[in-house]
């Protein structure tokens, strides 16, 4: 049997007072998966880099078109899926996109599924995850913002 592995984008979009934009989704009905919180960002294209594919994806969930310099390379996790119909294991590439303000991300680019899943999109800190624990996936996200960002005062 082949391991069916899911590369995937996330961005971490992060605006002075310290806030992430995270998007709340129910997922595909037939997945079974609880809702949960997710960085923009999604799957690779076939022979796309993850730059490649960062920059589609927050333009495609935010309407906002960023260069490839706007972005840092800040982690990538490893992590078992949780819905096993189309794959096994996932890896997701996290960059950081430090933006001026927050701001309404358009949903005008969005996919049939993303118009379908999305529930509604914060702006949200660290403190307030951890204290309304808030489920953010993939699984290591929430241990990657507390070690990067929890203890610089954002």
């Amino acid at each position: 049997m082949t391991l069916r592995h899911r590369i995937a984008t996330r961005a971490i979009i992060l605006e002075p007072q310290g806030r992430f934009l995270l998007f709340l989704s129910h997922f595909d009905p037939g997945s079974n998966l609880p809702p949960q919180w997710v960085f923009p960002g999604g799957g690779l294209e076939p022979d796309e880099l993850p730059i490649e594919g960062i920059i589609r994806e927050v333009f495609e969930e935010t309407g906002r078109l960023f260069l490839p310099s706007d972005f840092e390379s800040v982690a990538v996790i490893n992590h078992a899926m949780e819905d096993l119909r189309n794959h096994d294991t996932g890896e997701a590439h996290f960059f950081e996109l430090r933006v001026s303000e927050s701001f309404e991300p358009s949903s005008e680019n969005w996919t049939e599924n993303e118009h379908r899943d999305t529930v509604m999109h914060r702006w949200v800190s660290v403190s307030e995850i951890v204290e309304e624990k808030l489920w953010v996936g993939p699984a290591g996200a929430i241990d990657l913002l507390i070690r990067r960002y929890a203890n610089r005062g954002q």
